[in-house]
């Protein structure tokens, strides 16, 4: 069955900002709940965008390495 590309683009779109939008608002909830910040200031702007970049990175090894990131033993998108 060949998937619509419109809708394969907007199902990717849509759970793509929903990750990102996510990630940015867990990533601050953190921070404040174990990090010592008590404001957000520049010094928790640069760690905020360094946490980011490690869960990024944890969470591509993580999809990798489990094989989460293939489907159906493809793991190149455009032969979806």
């Amino acid at each position: 069955m060949t998937k619509d590309r419109e809708v394969v683009e907007k199902i990717v779109d849509e759970t793509i900002d929903t990750l990102v939008d996510k990630l940015h608002d867990l990533t601050t909830d953190y921070m404040f709940e174990y990090g010592e910040y008590t404001e957000s200031n520049d010094e928790f702007v640069n760690d905020h965008t360094m946490y980011r970049e490690l869960v990024i990175k944890e969470m591509y090894k993580r999809l990798t390495d489990t094989g989460i990131y293939t489907v159906h033993g493809q793991s190149d998108p455009e032969k979806f």
